[in-house]
């Protein structure tokens, strides 16, 4: 459920960030959704499964926490480095 609040909220900032940059405003917005999946998706890959296993030997609250939820951070820091980027890059 956060990752969707999240997905919708970067969508909706990259849409009402088009303009800045000459983009189409639809384009731009699904863009920063792919831009936030992917990221996300390549985390949980790559780094989720090594955290897990250590989870499951020590079971502390911020390592579960880090497995559940650090998908989402990765996931806004990303879309947020590509719109700051790209959008600098269009002044």
């Amino acid at each position: 459920m956060l990752g969707v609040v999240a997905a919708l909220a970067i969508g909706y900032w990259f849409y009402s960030t088009a303009d800045r940059s000459g983009r189409a405003p639809v384009s731009w917005g699904i863009s920063g959704v792919v831009v936030y999946f992917l990221a996300a998706l390549i985390w949980s890959l790559t780094v989720t499964p090594g955290i897990k296993d250590a989870a499951t030997h020590n079971p502390s609250g911020m390592l579960i926490f880090i497995v559940r939820y650090a998908y989402v951070g990765v996931g806004v820091l990303a879309a947020a480095a590509v719109n700051l980027l790209l959008n600098k890059a269009g002044d």
